[in-house]
Order: C-alpha cells, then structure tokens, then sequence
C-alpha cells in the first residue's frame, strides 16, 4: 500500500502551489525531472528499484515486521517495522512489466533471499524507499531539499522463514499511479482528489455504482484537509476560519444511519470548549443536555465545506445517562458528534458500557500518533480533548482524553475532568 508519510509529503508539496507558477521541481534518485503544482495527479511516472538491505537507502528492503501482526507498523513511519541489515543478501532474479485489472501499469520483481546469518530469517515486510530531491520555486527564489522516505510497504499475509544456509524466494509488486474510472466515474484517492471528484464517488459509492474501498482504494487513516469557516459555538466562544484534516475512521454503517463510512477530526479543534456552563460542574442529564452538544457542534456543521456539509448522514449515538447512572440511552439528531470512551480506547473504565466499540482507526494502535494530535504546547491542557462519555464516578464529571506530557508523543489516555472546564473537541460525522 502507498504509505501516509508518502501522502503527507506530496500534500506538502503541492500546498505551496496555489498557481501553476508556484511549485516544486522535483528530480528522483535516477535523474528525471518533473514540475508539480496543484494539477499534477499521477506519481511516480515509472519505477526502478534497486535492492538494498540498508535502511535509509531508497529501493527495495526487507524487514522483520510484528511477530504478532504485520499491519500494527504505523505506515506514517519514514522505515518497515525491524528493517533486516545484515545477515541476508537480496539478489534480483527477474522483472516483469504488466497492468493490472484498473489499467494501471505495474512493475513485479522476483528476488532471491539468502540468510547468511547463523540464524532463522522471519520476513513480514517488504517495502520500497525513494529519495527525492526537491527545488521549491515560489518567483524567482529556490529552495532546495533532499528526502529518503517510503514510497510503498507491503506485509506478507504469511511470513518468509528461511533457515541459515538456505534461501527463499519473495514476488514483490510495485504499481504505478494512472488516472482511473469506473461506469463513467473518476477515481481518486481520499487525500488528493478535488472536492468534486471526492463528492462524485460518494454519490456514486450511494448508489452502488462503485466501491469506494474496492474501486477507489480508501482505506482506513487515509487523510484529507478541508476548510472551516468561522463559526461560535456554546458559551459564545469564537473560533476563527482554519484549514483542518480529517481521517477516514471506520467504513459501513454506524447505528443504522445508512452511511458509508464515519470520518474524524485528526486534530484537537483548538479553542476551548465547556461541557457544562462556567462554574458549573455536573453531567447530570448527560450528553444531550451539553452546550457541546445543543450549540457547538450543529454551529460547526454550518461551518464545513458545502460537498461535505450536503453529504452528512443524521446519526444517533449510545451514551451514559449521568449522574453516575450506569443506564444507557440514545441521543440523536446528531450531524457530528463526540466519541465516546469505548469509541477510542476500547475499555469503559471511566463511563457507563455500552456507548458503542473501538472504531477501526483507533484498533490500528494504542499510542498517541495512531488517535488525535494537538499542537505542542508547555501546557498538557492544550493536548486534551472532551468525550461524550459522562463520568460513572461523579456526578459533576466527563470523561477527556489527552496525553501523558505535553508533546502529545506519549500514549493517549482517558481522564475524568469537571465538566465546566475548558478543552478541545475533535468530534465525528456520518457519511
């Protein structure tokens, strides 16, 4: 699969772009150049791969992977998960060119592994890394700056073991980026495709033409940036005009709202927020009876782009009644929403169970970067963000999460907090 970090580098590429006079020239590991800007929607051109078992070389690695699971490696990461150096030699036996079934050409190579090392060879991930060198022009001034990062990974359903002595062979494909359509369609990918084209595929995805996982190749942590206009949400608090991502969190339907997939805010929404007035701390009557919920989300709504906004499904969600109730009850009319404890952690230490399950984003890892992130900050407060949950402890708390300093770099936890003070929010939605 195309990793993240490879999606976020290309993304920061092409932000400085906003004319086709502003752009990167960018110059691969083999010479050829190219000029991007804000149209370019086809990468790599064409791949040649050389074999390598050093880990920040560009071309093709191997790597030891997770004994337990392969997919646990967080794709953002600039290496594989246990890059193998030494002990090994990779000799490459053939390469073949086709295309595949969506017209896309491909390059396989089959390469022969041989442990010459004193003992066993477990391989779970084969993967290949690209340097490029890019020159910034923005007018007449240049930048320049040179990256190794990596382009695809890919873990082996069943592990390569080969013995000391012996060797083992490994097919290793790499396909090539072309414009693609289906029943008069364009597929694009989450990230990079205009607002149009993402709104075709899911008008389309509605009406069973395409798939969007299948056709489309969405997955779950795919990331897109969108623009909110200024909005004020409760207790009158303001919140300026900002670009923000949201991330693919879990496909099919949530609470039989009939959506295709749910999406979230990647980042903590930066202004604070109360659950309950100043001063004022109680979650008795729960979720539903929040200034959250009754004024800030529904004015965030109004402050989405209009392709997503028009493309919201209603949803209810489960949540504890308050008041240290253990009782659960359905609150709906819901265009986003707060995640509930279970939603993000998988346990329902602090609130009431039975407010949903962990999503498929967050079963992908427990550590900070694979939840939400803030900005840096001196101050922890800045990295934590409110649930729905209310406390089953107290009757004057909610349930937060945050990180255990202030960087956000260490793992993600759950924390009852007075509900009258002020946090962040990086609710959900229904599409």
């Amino acid at each position: 699969m195309v990793t993240r970090n490879f999606k976020k580098l290309l993304e920061m590429m092409l932000s400085a772009s906003s004319t086709t006079s502003a752009g990167c020239q960018v110059i691969d590991v083999d010479g050829r150049s190219w000029f991007l800007n804000r149209k370019f929607t086809s990468f790599p051109y064409s791949i040649t791969a050389s074999l390598t078992t050093t880990a920040n070389a560009a071309g093709i690695s191997i790597a030891a992977g997770d004994p337990q699971d392969a997919s646990k490696n967080d794709d953002r990461a600039n290496n594989l998960l246990n890059t193998i150096t030494s002990g090994v030699t990779l000799t490459l036996v053939s390469t073949t060119s086709g295309t595949d079934s969506f017209g896309a050409p491909y390059v396989e190579y089959k390469i022969t592994v041989t442990n010459t090392g004193s003992e066993a060879l477990t391989i779970r991930e084969v993967g290949y890394k690209q340097k490029l060198r890019c020159m910034r022009y923005v007018g007449d001034n240049s930048t320049n700056e040179e990256v190794v990062f990596l382009l695809d990974r890919t873990a082996l359903e069943t592990p390569l073991v080969i013995q000391p002595g012996d060797a083992g062979v490994l097919h290793y494909r790499l396909a090539v980026f072309a414009d693609r359509e289906k029943a008069g369609v364009k597929l694009v990918s989450f990230s990079f495709g205009t607002d149009e084209e993402i709104a075709a595929m899911i008008d389309a995805a509605r009406n069973g033409t395409i798939d969007l996982q299948t056709d489309g190749g969405w997955q779950v942590g795919d990331m897109r940036r969108i623009h909110l206009d200024a909005w004020t949400g409760g207790n009158n608090v303001s919140h300026a005009a900002t670009d923000l991502d949201i991330v693919i969190a879990e496909f099919g339907d949530y609470n039989n709202c009939g959506c295709l997939f749910q999406f979230e805010f990647y980042e903590i929404v930066t202004e604070k927020e109360r659950m309950s007035a100043e001063n004022v701390n109680t979650n008795v009557g729960g979720y539903s009876v929040t200034g959250i919920y009754t004024t800030t989300l529904p004015a965030m709504v109004e402050a989405l782009p209009t392709w997503l906004k028009t493309r919201l499904k209603t949803f209810n969600v489960l949540v504890g009644a308050g008041d240290q109730s253990s009782e659960i009850e359905t609150v709906g009319n819901n265009k986003l929403a707060l995640r509930s404890e279970v939603e993000v952690f998988g346990t329902s230490t602090h609130s009431a169970p039975g407010e949903g399950t962990m999503t498929a984003r967050n079963k992908l890892g427990k550590n900070a970067a694979n939840k939400y992130r803030g900005e840096s900050s001196s101050s922890d407060s800045s990295l934590i963000w409110w649930l729905r949950s209310p406390s089953i402890s107290s009757n004057a708390q909610f349930v937060a999460a945050g990180f255990g300093n202030a960087t956000g770099t260490s793992s993600a936890i759950a924390v009852d907090l007075w509900a009258s003070y002020s946090y962040g929010i990086s609710p959900f939605g229904c599409i």
